[in-house]
C-alpha cells in the first residue's frame, strides 16, 4: 500500500514541481530545509521530460528487471528498493538549489532513478504477493483486496501531498511534501524487513509430492 501511495504521489506531484514558477522575491534559504522555489519549465519541456520517464520505465521493465531479479531474487530486491528508496524522495527538491548548467541534468537523472525503482520494485512486489496465497484459490482473493487498498492509497497519497506542498510553499519549506513521501518509504522499509519468501503454496507442495511419487515409482520399476 505505501509504495503505491508514494509512487503515485511522485507522479502527481513532480510535473507540479516541475511547472512551479519560483517567487518573485525569493526567500532567505536557510539549509537544510528552509528553502522555497520551483523549476518553472513549460508545458513543452515538461512534456519531453515525461515522454523519456515513459519509454525508460519500458526498457526497464522489460531489460532490465529480469536481469536484475534473477541475479538478486524478487525478496532480496524488494527489501533492498523498499530500504532505499527514501533517498530519492530526500533529495528531489533540492533541484531547486542547484546551478542552470546543471539543472536539467539532474531532472533526467531523478526520473531515472525513479523509473528503475519503479519497475524493479512492480514486479517484485506482485511476485512476492503471489508466493504468499496459500493456493491458487485464493489468489484472486488477495489480488483483489491488494488491488482495492493500492487504490485507496492511490487517491489518499496525492491528494495529502497536494495539500504539503501548498503548505510548504505558504511557510518557507518546499522539500515538505517531499520529506513526507519519504517518511513513508521508511515505513514501509521497516515493514519489508518482515516479509518472508517460503513458499507456502499448497499447490506448489502438491505439484513437488506428486514429482517426487512419480520418481519413486520409476525407481521401482526399474
Amino acid at each position: 500500500m505505501g509504495f503505491c501511495s508514494h509512487t503515485m504521489t511522485f507522479d502527481q506531484l513532480f510535473p507540479v514541481f516541475l511547472s512551479t514558477i519560483p517567487p518573485e522575491h525569493p526567500q532567505p534559504v536557510h539549509l537544510p530545509f528552509k528553502f522555497v522555489g520551483g523549476l518553472g519549465l513549460s508545458t513543452k519541456t515538461i512534456g519531453y521530460i515525461l515522454s523519456v520517464q515513459g519509454l525508460y520505465s519500458m526498457f526497464s521493465t522489460v531489460v532490465l528487471f529480469p536481469m536484475v531479479a534473477r541475479r538478486f531474487g524478487p525478496l532480496r530486491l524488494f527489501r533492498f528498493l523498499a530500504i532505499s528508496y527514501f533517498i530519492h524522495y530526500v533529495v528531489t527538491p533540492y533541484l531547486v538549489l542547484l546551478p542552470e548548467s546543471v539543472r536539467m541534468p539532474a531532472i533526467y537523472l531523478i526520473i531515472i532513478w525513479k523509473s528503475t525503482f519503479a519497475t524493479l520494485t512492480y514486479p517484485s512486489n506482485a511476485i512476492l504477493l503471489a508466493n504468499s496465497a496459500p493456493s491458487l484459490t485464493t489468489l484472486g482473493t488477495i489480488n483483489g483486496v491488494a488491488a482495492s487498498t493500492a487504490s485507496l492509497c492511490r487517491a489518499f497519497g496525492p491528494t495529502l501531498s497536494g495539500v504539503l506542498y501548498s503548505l510548504g510553499l505558504d511557510t518557507g519549506y518546499s522539500g515538505l511534501a517531499w520529506w513526507f513521501t519519504a517518511f513513508v518509504t521508511v515505513v514501509g522499509g521497516v515493514i519489508s524487513l518482515q516479509i518472508s519468501e517460503e513458499g507456502n503454496r499448497l499447490d506448489r507442495k502438491n505439484d513437488v509430492e506428486t514429482c517426487d511419487s512419480s520418481d519413486e515409482g520409476g525407481d521401482i520399476d526399474e
